[in-house]
């Protein structure tokens, strides 16, 4: 079943307040290309963010051309769900989203907020589910669940080696099938039990318990910044890693789209502070040195899990506050 043009896109998505910014960005950018006669909705799950910080978002989305709703991050316990580096709870918050959207939503479109949408979004928004419980982009660097990083226990699960692996940063959800299925729910099951081995969190459970249930989108609706190889004109940009353009002034083109969607938002004219760091990442992002070391990268990632790896508490970040 496909939308009806007169209606608002839909979109949800989360952050606390050290991506506001990056969050301002997103939506600033989902604004500027969507057709003039569309409106979009958006459902922001609170991890934390300042009260003058949410204002200055509400600000740059130009109402009434996006209305924007703060949801509290309280639906469900995430107590026992591995985490580990510096990544927070909230990277399991796209699993309260058909508990908090409201009952008659039947999709949403959820965006992680360290991406740039560079194509209208209402031609994602149109998009058939054709009985499917998502559309997501093939993850270009872990695209089968077998690959190295996939699903830990794939064979244990009966998935065979070849089924694709998503990127779960940008999907079409069947809010009707997640909430039938009680999609988070398998989720949260499948992380507790498999927690000591799973390496990308909410996305690894996702795939293991959405594997031959979801339909698959170009992949220039979910282009990753840190593949060089990147597929031309890119409708979403994602910055997926750990060298984000508001950490480090990098070369890459991706940067410079980034803070020319910055500049139309209330955090116009920020640039992150030059640093010895700064310079060197960005001479290894730019100069082709991290195609080569780009193995090296992924070890080291796999070692950081290893000496940082814990579980989330009973209470979320929010109830923390």
């Amino acid at each position: 079943m496909s939308p009806s043009d007169r209606d608002p896109i839909v979109i949800a998505c989360a952050a606390d307040d050290r991506y506001v910014q990056p969050l301002a960005v997103m939506l600033q950018s989902v604004l500027t290309n969507l057709s003039s006669d569309r409106t979009i909705t958006a459902y922001i799950i609170d991890g934390g963010i300042e009260p003058g910080h949410k204002q200055a978002l509400a600000k740059s989305c130009h109402p009434p051309r996006a209305s924007v709703h703060w949801l509290s991050a309280r639906a469900l316990s995430f107590s026992g769900l591995p985490l580990w580096g510096r990544m927070p709870v909230a990277t399991y918050y796209k699993l309260l989203v058909p508990e908090l959207l409201p009952g008659a939503l039947h999709r949403v479109i959820w965006l992680d907020c360290d991406l740039v949408v560079n194509g209208d979004l209402a031609q994602l928004w149109a998009r058939d589910l054709a009985g499917r419980h998502a559309l997501a982009v093939q993850d270009p660097a872990v695209p089968f669940v077998s690959s190295y990083n996939g699903v830990a226990h794939h064979e244990q699960l009966g998935l065979p080696s070849d089924a694709k692996y998503f990127n779960a940063g940008v999907m079409v959800v069947n809010l009707d099938l997640w909430r039938r299925d009680d999609i988070p729910g398998q989720v949260l099951e499948y992380l507790r039990r498999h927690g000591d081995a799973v390496v990308f969190l909410d996305q690894e459970g996702l795939n293991a318990v959405l594997a031959g249930k979801w339909g698959e989108l170009d992949p220039r609706w979910n282009c990753m910044a840190c593949v060089r190889r990147m597929v031309n004109d890119p409708w979403i940009v994602h910055f997926t890693g750990n060298l984000k353009p508001w950490f480090y002034p990098g070369r890459n083109p991706s940067h410079a789209l980034y803070f020319r969607y910055l500049d139309l938002t209330a955090w116009a004219g920020w640039r992150p502070k030059r640093s010895l760091s700064g310079l060197i990442l960005g001479r290894y992002e730019s100069s082709g040195l991290r195609d080569v070391l780009y193995p090296a990268e992924v070890w080291g990632m796999r070692l950081l899990r290893t000496f940082t790896r814990r579980y989330a508490s009973g209470a979320t970040e929010e109830g923390k506050r």
